[in-house]
């Protein structure tokens, strides 16, 4: 793989202390969407298990790239096997990962939960009224993501799926072809003890 499509990870860290924060959030970007297309050769499968093993620990600018990542093979996958049997598939293995709560969770445009693997006691909910710790309403966000009217990534402090504590995540979201929105997030990680 050539030293340009590496992903951030192995990029060292005085590298990336090195850009402005505007430009590393390009570089996320950038480094995501090269890594999840830049070897035709690798199944969507076999990057979504690269992307699981990993893990960014409280690196936020990685929790940001790994997002964004997820949220591209996501799509990828939905095209390639179709919007059910993807949506099955993204209930296990590899497609959530326990580093980080990173995982795929879906609204409505009304603002009804329909698909959540971090925290499924929200489907079928209106949630449309629930912000996040510091009032932001998700629900908003993720519709101004998907259909590009705001930040493309976006940040909530929510509780993460394991601990259950308050933890700052990043999110992107895109929209399916029936009105509903579909993100990937993630969490710093927080102590469990």
């Amino acid at each position: 793989m050539p030293a340009s499509h590496l992903p951030l990870a192995v990029v060292p860290m005085t590298v990336r202390a090195a850009l402005p924060a505007g430009a590393l959030a390009v570089a996320l970007a950038i480094s995501a969407a090269a890594v999840a297309d830049s070897n035709p050769q690798e199944t969507t499968l076999e990057a979504a298990t690269a992307l699981s093993a990993r893990a960014a620990g409280s690196d936020l600018e990685l929790v940001r790239g790994d997002v964004v990542e997820l949220a591209d093979l996501a799509r990828r996958h939905i095209r390639e096997a179709g919007l059910d049997a993807a949506l099955k598939d993204f209930l296990s293995a590899p497609w959530k990962r326990e580093a980080n709560g990173l995982h795929l969770w879906g609204v409505t445009t009304r603002g009804v939960s329909w698909f959540d693997t971090g925290h499924p006691e929200l489907i079928g909910i209106d949630v449309s009224n629930i912000t996040d710790i510091e009032g932001r309403f998700w629900t908003q966000l993720a519709e101004a993501s998907a259909r590009g009217s705001g930040e493309k990534v976006f940040l909530l402090l929510f509780p993460h799926p394991k601990t259950a504590r308050s933890a700052v995540g990043y999110h992107t979201c895109f929209m399916l072809d029936d009105e509903r929105i579909l993100c990937a997030g993630a969490f710093e990680d927080a102590p469990t003890g």
